[in-house]
């Protein structure tokens, strides 16, 4: 005889064991590894604090004639790459000359002037920062917006997901996203373990070097999520199983009840 009491039991044990949990979520976020003259307050994400880590420039720190630097093909590496110190300080993004920072962000740059407020150009070319995140399993997915001035290129994992935007005629940042005044979003795939997020910062410009009116800075926010797990056909069986013995006990107290 099937002995419905312990089925019920055990559907109720395995209703509890399987496998429904909810999905994780990765959480991401610019911020500078060192306050500026901003200091947005606590930023909670999964990512590492942003490191400036190299440059390729197009000029001698003496500028007497800003070069015309429009329309340069985009590096998908920096050619001649200048290690620097590793710090990336948070900026003021002054609205409206810049968007308010995105969600759970700041803006950064290399040094606190880069920004808007109390500007001091940095010397025209490409800066490059770089993040990290670590990821449960290659299905975590999501999307990645990104800001920047003058635009910026981006990478995962060595793999380009944002090319810069067009400059166009550069009156205030690139005319096309990611600019300072419009973002760019794509979705986004991690893998396993480490995740690299590089960023390469195009300063273009027409002011003098070390001018004013001319910043550059970056933004960043995102987020990816772990599917929640499938539950094994021989779980389902087994779960099943348990329910249906719970029903049946219930209908047997209930027969023996209206005796």
């Amino acid at each position: 005889m099937i002995n419905f009491s312990k089925l019920a039991v055990l559907g109720v044990a395995l209703a509890a064991a399987a496998p429904f949990a909810s999905a994780d979520t990765i959480t991401l976020g610019s911020f500078g590894s060192t306050a500026g003259l901003y200091n947005p307050g606590a930023i909670t994400v999964s990512n590492t604090a942003v490191q400036y880590v190299g440059n390729d420039l197009f000029t001698s720190d003496v500028i007497s004639s800003p070069p015309t630097v429009y329309g340069l093909p985009a590096p998908e590496a920096l050619s001649s790459f200048t290690p620097v110190g590793t710090e990336s300080v948070d900026l003021n993004p002054e609205v409206p000359t810049w968007q308010a920072a995105l969600a759970n962000s700041s803006w950064i740059g290399i040094n606190e002037y880069a920004g808007p407020q109390s500007t001091s150009n940095p010397e025209y070319g490409y800066y490059e920062f770089q993040t990290t995140f670590s990821a449960a399993s290659s299905t975590d997915t999501g999307t990645l917006t990104v800001s920047a001035d003058d635009t910026v290129e981006v990478f995962l994992n060595g793999t380009m997901i944002i090319p810069f935007g067009a400059l166009g005629s550069d009156q205030h940042c690139a005319d096309n996203a990611p600019t300072c005044s419009g973002s760019d979003t794509v979705d986004i795939t991690a893998v396993a373990g480490t995740n690299t997020l590089t960023f390469v910062v195009e300063q273009a410009g027409s002011g003098p070097y070390q001018g004013s009116g001319d910043p550059s800075g970056l933004d960043f926010d995102g987020s990816l999520t772990t599917p929640a797990p499938t539950p094994e056909p021989n779980s389902l069986i087994l779960l099943g199983t348990g329910l249906c013995g719970a029903a049946g006990l219930l209908v047997r107290k209930r027969q023996t009840a209206s005796l």
